[in-house]
Parts: structure tokens; sequence; C-alpha cells
């Protein structure tokens, strides 16, 4: 029985390369096809001497060959590896044998090419290896070389393969497709084996190797409608859900206000949303809600003023959300509802300064008590089912520690990262199996002792494949992480490896690789 590569292989492959890519001299990779073009034709075989390689035809059957889309875009009809983006027809000449003339031969002098009747005569020089590890592979001191099983792959994926082949197949294929002296293979190309199943499956599986490849590469977005929307909450929370339980069990208990507090990306935001909207009849007209930040005081939630041409003083006294929150709640007394004031990142305003005479008022045993607004000196009092709910970071460095009296005059529930929740949220997007599920679970319970605080489980809400996990990693929680643990490197360094790891096992990488 005959294998091919799987089709998802082919897609990963494509987001590994562009891994190495950001690793490297990013814009230098773009050299690796062209040198391939030449190994190809016998360039890197001992005593190769001068070769004939033509821009037209041997430039473009060799993208043709490996890099054509047949999905009829006559435009742009290839895709480039390194870049992720589709190419045009003349990609070939204009970009590939342009930039091997101009730098490689002209620049690095890592070849040497001249005129026949024939076309180019091409000859690398002896230190052709050393030249591209130089000049694409070295950055900051540190040399990465090319992933040869990635960039297998995905050249031979139409190609097929005997049922006993594993990924040394892919390294021999690859090794005999461009050939190479030993040594300079060794300075260039790295293998990392991988369990066989994760890279092969049975031919008579049809494997869409055209969708794969679209779906890694990047769309030039320029619209509106390139930006996917974001689900909506669910309308409503599970009875037995733990936070609703306790949120509920305070509120009949007798809170003055809830502070729903954890590490970042816990989803307590998310949380009282979602809670707001559990308690109220009307979601759109019972919830409020604002923002605090250093710079937000009692006149933008409260009461405050604002240019009026028809007072004789320029300004007249407006109500804030505050009141509006009151008033509406006011209107739904005799309905028995609930209205819901969320506060984001309570603690990041200046209490006494945002609050004012409410620290007093909000309290369970002064709703309805009357007292007087200072700007509007009217009377006014705080209705009993007006329900605070606040979140808050308390491990946020960039502010002072919360005033004593605003922290007693709240009720505190701790939103703890969930494992449960990492490994329920990936299940919904099927894009891993039950191991792979695992392995992510367990290494998110190790990452909460390695990062101060945690990391909250929020992060893997848009997270649907391997790709995507590895995107939110470097673009989301890396940046936590490294925020967390300051200017620890020996920290930084076991975290970043600790996820390094646990892509390697997700990946089907051999335990000793």
């Amino acid at each position: 029985m005959s294998t091919r590569i799987r089709a998802d292989r082919v897609a990963l492959a494509l987001h590994n390369i562009s891994d190495w890519k950001d690793q490297v001299r990013a814009q230098s990779t773009a050299h690796l096809m062209p040198l391939l073009a030449l190994l190809e034709k016998g360039a890197g075989k001992e005593e190769a001497g001068s070769i004939l390689f033509r821009e037209t035809p041997d430039e473009f059957a060799f993208w043709d060959r490996y890099f054509h889309l047949n999905d009829g875009d006559k435009l742009k009809p290839y895709f480039n590896p390194i870049t992720l983006r589709r190419a045009e027809a003349g990609f070939p000449h204009s970009n590939a044998a342009t930039i091997r003339k101009n730098t490689f031969e002209g620049k690095w002098k890592g070849a040497v090419r001249t005129i026949s009747t024939e076309g180019e005569n091409w000859e690398l020089s002896g230190a052709y290896a050393d030249v591209f590890r130089t000049n694409v592979l070295t950055k900051s001191g540190q040399v990465s070389r090319v992933p040869v099983v990635d960039l297998a792959a995905m050249l031979f994926r139409a190609e097929v393969f005997d049922d006993a082949d594993d990924a040394r197949a892919l390294e021999r294929r690859f090794r005999e497709r461009f050939p190479q002296q030993d040594v300079d293979y060794e300075k260039l190309f790295v293998f990392v084996s991988e369990d066989r199943d994760r890279v092969f499956v049975s031919d008579a599986d049809p494997q869409d190797y055209e969708a794969a490849i679209k779906s890694a590469l990047v769309e030039d977005v320029k619209t509106a409608a390139a930006i996917p929307h974001a689900a909506p909450p669910p309308v409503s929370l599970d009875l037995s859900d733990p936070i609703l339980l306790q949120v509920q069990q305070l509120l009949t208990f007798g809170s003055s206000g809830i502070i729903l507090t954890g590490a970042p990306g816990t989803g307590k935001s998310y949380y009282a949303k979602r809670i707001a909207t559990h308690l109220v009849k009307s979601p759109k007209t019972d919830i409020f809600r604002v923002q605090f930040h250093p710079s937000y005081g009692y006149e933008d939630f409260v009461e405050g003023y604002r240019p009026a041409e028809t007072a004789v003083s320029g300004y007249k006294i407006v109500d804030k959300t505050f009141i509006d929150a009151c008033e509406r709640a006011r209107a739904v007394q005799a309905e028995n509802g609930l209205v819901v004031l969320i506060v984001d990142e309570i603690n990041r305003g200046d209490p006494a300064r945002v609050f004012g005479e409410l620290l007093t008022y909000i309290e369970r045993n002064y709703r309805d008590d009357p007292f007087i607004l200072p700007f509007s000196g009217r009377e006014f009092t705080i209705p009993n089912n007006l329900v605070l709910i606040g979140t808050m970071n308390p491990f946020d460095r960039s502010i002072s520690q919360v005033d004593a009296a605003f922290v007693r005059r709240f009720d505190h529930i701790e939103v703890s990262p969930s494992r449960d929740v990492v490994e329920g949220l990936l299940d919904a997007g099927r894009g891993f199996s039950t191991d792979q599920l695992t392995e992510i679970g367990a290494w998110f319970d190790t990452i909460q002792k390695m990062v101060p605080f945690g990391l909250g489980h929020s992060f893997f809400a848009d997270v649907k494949n391997l790709d995507h996990l590895k995107l939110v990693w470097r673009y989301r929680m890396k940046p936590a992480a490294e925020l967390a643990i300051d200017l620890n490197d020996g920290a930084r360094g076991d975290v970043i490896a600790s996820f390094d790891a646990l892509v390697k096992r997700l990946e089907g990488a051999a335990v000793d690789a």
C-alpha cells in the first residue's frame, strides 16, 4: 500500500517555515527557493562545475512544479512559501531570478554566472553554504537551519511514498532531489523526526492540497469583510455555573457590589457581561457599562458639566452613567426587575475621586437613603435593585494599592485560570485530538507555576488548530508572560522552552528531538 503527505501537514509545514523565517534574517530568506532551483539542477554536487540554468524554461519549470496553484487565477498563479502570499505570473523572473543574480551572485559572491549561446551557466562557489548560512540563517549570533521535514512535506505533497516510509524518507527524497555534499547539507538544513502518522496518510484517502495551502496563505486585508466577526457570547449561563452561583448567593445574602478578580485572560469582563445578561430582563436597556482609568473622575461617572449655549454660565449639569443606571433601576422596580452596572478595570480609577459620597450610599444598608448630589444640589437615592459588578486585575503593577474603604464595600469573587475551560474551548473547535487536548491542558497547568499570577484561559477562545495556538502564543500569551516575569531572563527562557516542547509534542515530534 502507498501513502501520501497529509494535507494538514502541508499547511503546518507552511506555518513552520514562516516561523523559521522570523528566527533568521527574514528579508534574505527569499534566497532559499532560488538556491533550491540550482541544487535541483545538480549545482551542489561534488565537482559539479558549471551547470546550464536558463531563466526560461528552467526557472519557470521549478516554480510550476512546486508552487503553482490550479485554481484558474492567471494573474497570481503561484504561492510564495516564504511570505505566505500569492505571487504573480512573472514572479519567477521578476523576483527569484533577479535576486539570485543581484545578491547571491553579485553581492554575496555565492556563485559565478557566465553567459553562453545556450543560456546562463551557473557555478556555486566552494563556500556557498557558508555564504548562505552567514547571510540568511544567522541572526543575532544564532544560527537557525532550514527545517527539512517541513520543506520536504511542502515540496513533495502530491508524490507517492511507501507504506513503511517515515520522516526520514522525506529527508532522503529531499537529498536525492536537491543533492549536496554532506558538509554543505549539515550547514543549511536540520532534521527533526516525527511520528509517521502525523506526516503520512493512505493514498486511498483523498487530500485537498490546494485547500490546505490556501488556508495557510495570508490574504491582503483591505476590506472589513476580510476580518472575522467575534462570536457573540451565549445568551445565558448554565445554572450550575460556579461563578453565577456565587454571584446569586451574594445577591441573596445582600451584597453592595461584586468584583470579579483574577489574572489577565481569565475572562472577567466576559463573565461580567454574561452574568449581567442572565440577571436582567432586557439586556439592551438594563445593562450599563463603563471602564475606569487613572484620569476618570466623579464628573465622568455621576454628574458633570457640559457646554450649553442656553445657560448663563455657558455650561449645564448633566447626568452621567451612574445616575442613568439608577434612574433605569427605579423605572423597573415595579416590575421587580434588576439593572446591572458593569465597571471594567474598577481598580484603575481613584475610588475617592470617582465615587465621592457614593462610597457610603452604595452600601446595602444605605440604599434608598436620600443624600445631596454636590454639583446639582438635588436630592438623590441609590435604588436597591441596582447591581454593581466590577472587574479587577489585582496584580496590575501600574496602579497603586486599592483603597481599603473601597475594598471592604465590595464582595470579591476570584476567577482563576481553568484547565477545564481551556480543554472545553479547544474541544469545541474540533481541531485537536483527545491526546493533544490532554497535552495542552497539562502544559497550561505547568505554566501557572512558571508565570507570576498565572495566565488566563480566555487566550484560547479563538484557537481552532495548532497554527492558531502558535499565533496566540507569539502575539498574546508570550508578551503577557514576559510582562509578568519582568526581567527574570532565566524564567523567560524556561517559559518559551516549555511552549516549544509542547508544539513538538503536538506535531508528533519524537521525544528525543
